[in-house]
């Protein structure tokens, strides 16, 4: 499947009705079943209302910073630590 998680969700739900309607109660599940994976994804990445959450930044280690936390060598205050030693 290719597209993004809106259109794989619609295409995955085309594929359930046309099994269902062919007779194939064991594919629709099944479609319907990956339907609601992509369906998750979408709503996992949006508010509620439709609008995107942002994306969490990497601090540098392979991980997320937490909102609100310094990322590793960042001291908080806006300033390089190599800089420190000039000023």
């Amino acid at each position: 499947m290719r597209g993004n998680a809106y259109q794989v969700l619609e295409k995955y739900l085309a594929m359930a009705r046309d099994a269902s309607a062919a007779g194939d109660r064991i594919a629709s599940e099944n479609y319907l079943q990956h339907a609601e994976h992509y369906y998750r994804l979408i709503n996992n990445s949006t508010d509620g209302e439709g609008n995107r959450r942002p994306a969490p930044r990497p601090d540098g280690n392979g991980h997320d910073a937490e909102p609100g936390q310094p990322s590793v060598g960042d001291s908080g205050n806006g300033q390089d630590e190599a800089a420190e030693g000039t000023a």
